[in-house]
């Protein structure tokens, strides 16, 4: 069995807002107001920026397997460009198979070759195997991460 990793291309909104919803299943959690329609609308800008990436592992059969998708997004004073992997998801059947170590790998390269100095990634507190993979593939885990949800005046 193989993985191969390519980048989505415009008509696969769908599909990779699907590999998405796959971190909704525990230790994850639906976001309170997730709406797919927006989620695919939204999609469809990503790829249209030459500041991001979305990827998707696929199977040999052609399976949706994986998706990730990275950012090129400040210009940090004291460590130079960041690239955010925002979203990194796989296929609750595919885990522990290659299919993460794949995707981030496609990620971070892309990063590089588009200037960045280093690569964040965010997790939530109780994806407790999802940190030990990131661990495992060499990350170090350098800083708690803060949100504030903004709220717009009705």
């Amino acid at each position: 069995m193989s993985i191969q990793v390519r980048r989505s291309q415009p008509g696969a909104e769908a599909e990779f807002v699907t590999g998405l919803e796959w971190l909704f299943a525990p230790p994850g959690s639906r976001p309170p107001d997730w709406d797919r329609d927006r989620a695919i609308e939204r999609t469809t800008r990503v790829l249209a920026s030459k500041d991001a990436a979305l990827f998707e592992a696929r199977s040999d059969q052609d399976q949706l397997v994986g998706v990730a998708s990275v950012y090129l997004d400040i210009l940090s004073v004291r460590f130079g460009r960041r690239a955010s992997i925002e979203d990194l998801a796989v296929h609750p059947e595919w885990r522990s198979q290659g299919v993460g170590t794949a995707l981030l790998t496609a990620a971070r390269a892309w990063a590089l070759d588009h200037g960045a100095d280093y690569v964040f990634l965010e997790s939530g507190v109780s994806r407790t195997e999802a940190h030990r993979f990131y661990l495992r593939e060499g990350a170090t885990h350098m800083a708690a991460a803060f949100r504030w949800t903004t709220e717009h005046p009705s």
